[in-house]
């Protein structure tokens, strides 16, 4: 679920290495297997945050074409009927019961892969199950920056690969310390064979390889444990100046003016934000907000942060875009109050690129300079996405202020 964990969207340590000067993603003990240190005699989880799915023989040109088969297949099947599923899905941003439309342009993202030599546009699948989803938020609706469950397509020229955020480790890195751990890990379980059999059974040809390949960094039970809620989440909470109640489309009518704000490849947020970092070029990635029980999600895309993150691996692209929630916040039953959740790229970095400066570096994928530029870059998203949802705060007409 997503993640989409760059989608920008930390353990406790985190403010000690920002302070520090050093950079999690720079360990000079990680090895190629992303952070193994030999000395320390660790129990290391099983728990590992993506998954490669299949292989396909195919090139770049061949991305689209199994993305749309992908997203077709679970637009238009009923999955309840054809497969035995409890309830059906669909793809963020063409579920008709919130009044959206599927449109394969717009519910597609383009995220773009830096290869060394190129630069290419992968794609972004993002999965939404209403039935999960409202399971998930029951525990608190700032979860909902961690969702929806991304699949990504992309290729090395001679392969089309699909990989996926594994639920599993989304419920356990992103919901900790909660009473229904356990119960949450057997549903990102069930989740996790739920896309596969559909990402299956829409790709079923005889070229077509199944893969059970865990990506990304393992993690120690003792870093497990340490991780506290409010590491990973920026929440922030806004109430009328003038005493004001809301309704729910007034949490929507603040999530659409974070993407004007965010605006488009043509007219980038720069141009509606002041003082953005040089070159990010954010934009949104969808022309209106995902709506997720009774959430709404915006998802900010960088292509320059784009690049810079998929150069150390292609696994980290199910990590993006960048996702900021907005809700009426019904932990408030006065209706006062506005909730906004970011998740929060210091934790996206310390956990799901864990070791993967370092290893890009020894994998020479990247240079020593190009390795300095990632130390900053965790501060650099947060305060761009904090800059664009202050000027949203103003401009959406609601005369809200914070009040946490």
């Amino acid at each position: 679920m997503h993640s989409k964990w760059f989608n920008i969207l930390v353990s406790s340590t985190v403010a000690v290495f920002v302070l520090n000067g050093c950079n999690p993603l720079i360990d000079d003990t990680s090895t190629s297997d992303y952070n193994k240190d030999d000395n320390k005699q660790e129990v290391f989880s099983d728990l590992r945050a993506y998954q490669r799915v299949a292989i396909i023989p195919g090139t770049t040109e061949d991305i689209e074409n199994i993305a749309v088969t992908i997203s077709d297949y679970v637009v238009y099947t009923n999955e309840v009927k054809k497969l035995s599923f409890p309830s059906n899905w669909t793809i963020a941003g063409a579920n008709p019961k919130d009044g959206e439309t599927y449109d394969r342009d717009n519910d597609l993202i383009p995220i773009p892969v830096d290869t060394g030599e190129s630069v290419y546009r992968s794609r972004v699948i993002e999965f939404c199950n209403t039935y999960y989803a409202k399971k998930a938020l029951a525990l608190s609706q700032h979860y909902a920056s961690a969702l929806p469950c991304e699949v990504s397509v992309h290729s090395d020229g001679k392969n089309v690969y699909v990989d996926m955020l594994d639920s599993k480790a989304i419920f356990t890195l992103f919901f900790p310390n909660n009473k229904n751990q356990e119960s949450l890990k057997a549903m990102g379980a069930t989740i996790n064979t739920e896309i596969k059999t559909m990402i299956l059974s829409a790709l079923f040809e005889e070229r077509l390889s199944k893969s059970t390949e865990q990506l990304g960094p393992q993690f120690t039970q003792s870093e497990l444990d340490s991780i506290q809620d409010e590491n990973i989440y920026q929440v922030s909470k806004y109430q009328s100046t003038i005493g004001n109640t809301f309704i729910d489309l007034e949490a929507k009518r603040l999530a659409k003016t974070i993407i004007i704000n965010l605006g488009n490849k043509v007219a980038t947020a720069d141009t509606n934000v002041p003082n953005l970092s040089k070159g990010s070029s954010w934009r949104s990635a969808r022309p209106a907000p995902i709506s997720i029980a009774n959430t709404y999600v915006t998802e900010a895309c960088s292509p320059t942060y784009a690049q810079m993150v998929t150069k150390l691996g292609v696994e980290y692209i199910t990590a993006l875009p960048c996702e900021v929630a907005v809700y009426l916040d019904d932990t408030d039953s006065s209706g006062k109050t506005i909730g906004v959740s970011i998740l929060n790229p210091h934790f996206i970095f310390e956990t799901m690129f864990k070791g993967a400066v370092a290893k890009a570096l020894k994998d020479k994928k990247i240079t020593k300079e190009e390795a300095k530029e990632y130390g900053s870059l965790a501060t650099t998203v947060l305060n761009d996405l904090n800059k664009i949802v202050d000027a949203s705060i103003l401009d959406s007409g609601l005369s809200l202020k914070k009040v946490n």
